[in-house]
């Protein structure tokens, strides 16, 4: 054997020896939020570990040999069936009924799954052991896999974390400074929006604790027995927390070492070619093409025929084609200069050199695709963290925010025309991504680098803050701030009497001198 197939050997059987094996768990049925973590699941195959995902977009790829996936699609089967594309796209329901069917929704997504033959197999393998779980942590249910199998585990989240995974790690949270990501607030709130940013973050922390995590508790008792922790308990044990944001985009905000910012792209990958008919259509608008997605949550034929008609109109007076991703193959009245495709490879069509500006529901990874290829953006955001998203987009001028509720033809073809000719936006898109891009370590190989760190040294709680274990209270300083209080009061209590005291003595003293000189003058 020759000293480089010797070394070789040598390489595969250090590697070999420092695998192990990861569980992967990405419960949200919406390819944005799969998209964002199947680099992890790729690089981690490669370098050696044995990765099981549940998922419910799997790659498929057979040159990852490393890699098992159990196939959870059947979850977009339950959503649609309690509606959630009309949830998300159009409904005149208020917000408060809209939660409500959409948390169910969620609620039942997650019983199914755990109860899915292959997940039911997985549990009851008693030889089936792992290292760690890196587990979607924006719905709770699966972290109590980690519980089950007894390791250490990683919550995941394809955007910024909600209050409550921010605070089970010991991060600081505050209504003002870092409101929810799902508000559609971006610094120097007024009085009114921190004022509902509060309200909004206590009735959440109470939700979650009266009705998420207790409805959660009855599923995962189901499935692991009545000896299972409360999912809130579980969910103080998170090793370390990636989160997909990056502070040249997102609000700055003080982090433990167990939080990780992995955003700026981590899903980006060179572009595969375009299909023949796609690319045609594209290389033949000479004057240039505005592309339209609303993502793959908010579905474009299920907006309201108002709304449609509006996009309709504005699109037949652009002097631009448009290709537009809409779910059904066909549309009424649709102007000349319009192409609309089921599907739509998006990283290519923002890599081609006519696009002249991206129509978006304002998704993380939709956003962060347009900074990449430097594509200025109208945003009409819908729901979620995608209002928030417009908000910084617009406020860093890389494009203009519109309300779809409320939208105007003539509002909307000058936001199309301002950002495709006003080249502010394209400089400000170049700018903001030269820093993305400017990072010590690139978002993949920050996760892959501390996935490594956990699995060495089968856990990482030694990184989080002694915060999560302080009751609100002592967080707060509610009793320090009432004992000190209650000194001041007290002193002021003492100091009160005193002087009443005082003024009496006085007053006795002023009286009786009175009286004397009274008497004296008689006498």
């Amino acid at each position: 054997m020759s000293k480089k197939y010797f070394y070789i050997f040598l390489l595969h059987l250090i590697n070999y020896s420092d695998a192990a094996r990861i569980l992967g768990a990405v419960f949200t049925p919406s390819y944005s939020h799969q998209l964002a973590f199947q680099p992890i699941w790729k690089e981690l195959s490669l370098r050696g570990h044995q990765v099981t995902v549940l998922t419910t977009n799997p790659m498929k790829d057979p040159s990852l040999t490393n890699l098992t996936e159990i196939d959870l699609s059947v979850s977009y089967e339950i959503m649609k069936s309690h509606k959630t594309d009309e949830l998300l796209s159009n409904s005149q329901e208020s917000i408060a009924v809209r939660f409500s069917k959409y948390m169910e929704a969620l609620h039942v997504t997650a019983d199914k799954q755990l109860s899915h033959p292959e997940v039911q197999a997985l549990i009851h393998n008693k030889k089936e052991q792992f290292d760690l779980l890196m587990v979607e942590a924006i719905y709770p249910t699966q972290m109590s896999l980690s519980w089950w199998f007894q390791i250490p585990f990683i919550g995941l989240i394809s955007l910024d974390a909600p209050s409550r995974i921010h605070a089970a790690v010991g991060n600081p949270v505050h209504p003002v400074l870092y409101p929810e990501y799902d508000l559609p607030f971006y610094r120097n709130l007024t009085f009114w929006e921190r004022l509902f940013s509060t309200l909004f973050m206590w009735f959440m922390s109470w939700y979650s604790e009266h009705h998420l995590h207790p409805r959660e508790d009855t599923t995962i008792r189901k499935y692991f027995g009545d000896d299972v922790p409360s999912v809130a308990e579980i969910q103080k044990n998170m090793s370390m927390l990636f989160i997909n944001v990056n502070p040249i985009f997102h609000n700055i905000r003080p982090l433990v070492p167990a939080t990780v910012q992995v955003g700026g792209g981590i899903h980006l990958q060179k572009p595969k070619p375009l299909p023949g008919e796609i690319q045609e259509y594209l290389d033949s608008s000479k004057n240039g093409f505005v592309y339209f997605s609303l993502g793959t949550n908010v579905k474009s034929a299920s907006i309201s025929q108002k709304l449609k008609d509006t996009i309709l109109e504005t699109f037949s007076d652009l002097p631009y084609n448009v290709l537009w991703k809409f779910e059904n193959d066909q549309i009424s009245d649709k102007p000349d200069n319009v192409k609309i495709v089921e599907w739509a490879p998006q990283t290519a069509i923002m890599a081609h050199k006519n696009i002249k500006a991206f129509i978006t529901q304002c998704g993380l990874q939709s956003i962060e695709e347009a900074i990449y290829y430097n594509v200025p953006i109208v945003g009409l955001p819908f729901y979620g963290d995608q209002g928030n998203n417009a908000k910084i987009m617009e406020s860093k001028r890389l494009g203009v925010k519109l309300k779809p509720a409320e939208l105007k033809k003539d509002e909307f073809l000058a936001a199309i025309l301002d950002v495709s000719t006003n080249s502010t936006y394209k400089e400000n898109l170049k700018q903001i991504a030269e820093l993305y891009n400017d990072e010590a370590m690139t978002g993949l190989e920050k996760a892959i680098w501390w996935t490594e760190y956990v699995i060495r040294h089968k856990g990482a709680k030694h990184l989080r803050s002694p915060a999560i274990d302080l009751p609100l209270y002592q967080y707060y300083l509610v009793d320090v701030i009432s004992f000190l209080g209650g000194i001041v009061i007290f002193i002021l209590f003492i100091l009160i009497i005193t002087l009443k005291i005082i003024f009496k003595i006085i007053f006795k003293i002023k009286k009786y001198l009175f009286r004397s000189n009274v008497k004296n003058k008689k006498d």
